[in-house]
């Protein structure tokens, strides 16, 4: 094996050979999926995660353009018999994810003629920080990584078959076969994902530096079109399933109009080359700064290495990757979505293959090194001439695993379900909810797939692109058909639309929408209006009262504040500021609002008055137990200095009470997860 892992030559050699690339790839597989599995999300997540979760188990259909070839997939993976549904999609994920890395490993052993740099570079791709994170949680992007290498693996075998070591050949038909195995392979990747189409450029490059022109003869061209359109047949199922109409309901096409849109995703249209040049210069910039953070300092400099390296060695192939990545920076950096640090996931495969070049040519060079010692009487065997070295560039994948561990462990992530679970806690029967698309998606998870609170309406209305169509779902007798309305939002900038319009009164994870202002009777209370601390002359707060002193994951804390004017108030509205502060001054829990969410006109204010104000704390993610205070600030509307407090020692924070925050205890409900993955968790 020693012998064999540092081996030059191509793939298909000697049975030897195969059984090399055979076992190195069987390690490519078990050691990705053991970090895979230690790492993934054990129940369903924000946002997409959700939705595409939900709508394979109904055999629906995703948002624009609605994924197909994934959703095929992952429905027969939910309809596995362990686990429960999350955790079977989010396997699948992890299982296309450790596929992904011998198929690299069979291409960069192509473009390195390494088995030993191959393998590094692969493993270093399996714990880069991006690519990782896409294996924690149910998403389309691993399987379009097995997808583009497999495209990538036929492209190579194209070119060897079809060119080998002489001169082009352009009226040679050898390879065709590769080429349409490559077109139908391409059009059932568009199915998954349409990043696919960023490689189409480079390949088109690579056949006409290698045959030219001649070679695009329209009987090859038709042929070629006619396997990519087999493969986009898969969409077909988007129609189909959408006459059904499968759960979450929202993107099955019902018509050709709807079909096309699915198809062409208006909604993100608004987002596509929307930025001057100096801005996309700049995302670009960014990402490539970031690269370092991905692949470490040594994996960059072994990516550069290889660059000029290849450059020197085989120019078209270089020329080839290059573009690949290129076209891929070109498109991102003019898409402006937060998550757009996914779609540089090409970019990264085109990183590891030079990484391969780089890591081949320094084992290379150790190998002569290592030969001219012979006189010394040391062995000239290839496991001492590669061993020392290769076991030093081991350390780059190892490296990622421990340096990105922390940062995409996600085995004990339960915000979402904890926030889903909250929230149908909470609310009242027959609720309509306004929620964006990161965090309807979970709370679609709860109602369709386990079947909860099936009395809610939700409306993924925060998330449309234009402002307009959002203020259709923000009218006043469309929110009336409803006993109560509810407002959560976390990625868009909506909720100063409905402040506009209505009254909004947090609630914990979510706020309450009320239509009109309720009668001050209802707000007041009949107790004694002696203040027991003064926010200057203006306001007292004279009594705070708690539903309990001890706050749990996934659960909301009630508490109310009873305020009431002094003599010298000036009539000016006021805010009070809420923050949970630990010991050591970090806050976990902040709210900011108009003294009782403006319900009660500023200028009616009378001293003597006093008026009840009700609050909800929701931790969004786990925190350090432990105790914390609740302290008040008051400031008049406007200003960014506080009122001074009259309490003992003067300031501006009032600790009105003491809550201890209980640690996580894991799952929030049983979550399926198999003992043989539990055992992988800390």
């Amino acid at each position: 094996m020693a012998a064999s892992i540092h081996s030059q030559g191509v793939v298909g050699g000697s049975g030897r050979r195969r059984w090399a690339d055979a076992a190195l790839c069987a390690v490519l597989l078990v050691i990705p999926l053991l970090g895979y599995l230690r790492t993934m999300r054990p129940t369903f997540g924000w946002g997409d995660s959700s939705e595409l979760t939900t709508a394979a188990y109904f055999l629906g259909n995703g948002h624009s353009p609605g994924y197909p070839t994934w959703m095929l997939i992952a429905h027969l993976f939910a309809r596995l018999p362990i686990g429960n549904v999350a955790f079977r999609v989010n396997f699948m994920t992890a299982l296309l994810g450790a596929v992904a890395i011998p198929l690299l490993y069979l291409a960069f052993r192509r473009i390195s003629g390494s088995r030993a740099a191959a393998f590094i570079a692969a493993l270093t791709f399996a714990f880069a920080a991006t690519f990782w994170d896409m294996t924690t949680e149910a998403e389309v992007y691993t399987l379009h990584i097995c997808f583009a290498a497999l495209i990538l693996l036929v492209t190579l075998r194209w070119r060897r078959e079809a060119v080998g070591a002489g001169e082009p050949r352009s009226d040679s038909r050898a390879g065709d076969r590769w080429l349409f195995l490559g077109a139908w392979l391409v059009g059932i990747s568009l199915g998954n994902h349409a990043l696919t189409a960023l490689m189409l450029p480079a390949i088109i490059y690579l056949i006409w530096s290698e045959k030219g022109g001649r070679f695009f003869r329209p009987r090859r061209v038709a042929l070629c079109a006619g396997f990519l359109l087999l493969g986009l047949t898969v969409y077909a199922y988007e129609p189909i399933r959408g006459v059904a109409n499968p759960p979450p309901h929202i993107n099955n096409p019902h018509t050709l109009r709807d079909f096309w849109d699915q198809l062409t995703a208006p909604g993100a249209r608004h987002s596509m080359f929307d930025a001057p040049i100096l801005s996309c210069l700049q995302r670009a910039w960014t990402h490539f700064r970031r690269l370092p953070f991905e692949f470490g300092i040594t994996g960059c400099a072994l990516a550069l290495v290889g660059l000029a390296s290849l450059w020197r060695r085989d120019r078209r192939l270089a020329a080839f990757l290059l573009l690949i990545g290129g076209v891929d920076v070109a498109y991102s950096c003019n898409f402006s979505i937060f998550d757009i640090y996914i779609y540089y996931l090409p970019l990264h495969v085109v990183v590891a293959s030079f990484i391969a070049v780089g890591a081949a040519s320094a084992l290379a060079l150790s190998a002569r090194a290592l030969s001219r010692l012979r006189s010394l009487g040391l062995p000239a065997t290839p496991a001492w001439q590669y061993g020392p070295l290769t076991a030093l560039l081991l350390a780059l994948p190892f490296g990622q695993f421990t340096t990105h561990l922390p940062w995409v462990d996600g085995s004990q992530d339960y915000s979402a379900e904890r926030f889903a679970r909250a929230v149908f806690r909470q609310i009242e029967p027959g609720a309509m909810i306004l929620a964006d698309w990161w965090t309807i998606a979970p709370m679609g998870y709860l109602k369709y797939v386990e079947g909860q609170r099936q009395d809610v309406v939700m409306f993924a209305a925060p998330s449309i692109w234009a402002e307009e169509g959002f203020v259709d779902f923000a009218q006043e007798d469309f929110l009336r058909r409803y006993p109560a309305v509810y407002y959560v939002e976390m990625l868009t900038n909506r909720a100063d639309i409905m402040r506009k319009r209505f009254y909004l009164v947090p609630e914990g994870p979510v706020a309450r929408v009320l239509l009109d202002r309720p009668n001050p009777e209802s707000l007041r209370a009949r107790i004694d209006p002696t203040p027991i601390v003064r926010f200057g002359d203006h306001f007292g707060l004279v009594k705070v009262q708690l539903e309990n002193h001890e706050l749990r994951p996934g659960a909301s804390l009630g508490f109310t504040l009873y305020w009431t004017a002094l003599s010298r108030y000036n009539g000016r509205p006021h805010e009070a500021i809420l923050f949970l502060e630990s010991p050591d001054g970090e806050r976990i829990w902040q709210e900011s609002n108009k003294l009782l969410y403006n319900l009660y006109p500023f200028g009616e204010w009378k001293p003597g008055d006093v008026f009840r104000e009700e609050h909800r704390i929701y931790l969004w993610d786990p925190e350090p137990a432990g105790e914390y205070k609740l302290v008040v600030r008051v400031r008049e509307t406007g200003q960014s200095v506080s009122l001074t407090c009259d309490q003992p020692g003067g300031g501006r924070d009032y600790v009105a009470a003491t809550i201890r925050v209980a640690p996580a205890d894991g799952s929030p409900s049983p979550s399926g997860v198999p003992a043989v993955v539990a055992a992988l968790r800390p």
